[in-house]
């Protein structure tokens, strides 16, 4: 399953307090109707008060993480990292799990 940084778990939960105070909130993960240039899925993110009833939850201090069907498996073998740059702006990148 997803694991998250440190960095990434602090991120989440700032950018979820921020835009909602419902208790259930978290970020959602899922495909995105466009797909990469081998065909490949792409991922969206988004702040929702509660998943979706098919979602996978990844409990987290702070805000858990809900995967789409779909996002949750080619996510699986990841590590989700997260940066701010100086201007605010927030990446996510994924790196792939170490044993």
């Amino acid at each position: 399953m997803l694991t998250l940084t440190d960095n990434a778990t602090a991120l989440v939960t700032t950018l979820v307090r921020r835009r909602t105070d419902a208790e259930s909130a978290g970020l959602r993960i899922h495909t995105s109707e466009s797909h990469g240039p081998a065909g490949e899925p792409r991922l969206a993110a988004d702040v929702v008060v509660s998943p979706e009833a098919d979602d996978k939850v990844v409990d987290l201090p702070g805000a858990p993480v809900f995967l789409e069907g779909e996002a949750a498996i080619v996510l699986d073998d990841k590590v989700l990292d997260a940066n701010v740059d100086e201007e605010g702006a927030v990446s996510f990148s994924l790196l792939p799990q170490t044993a």
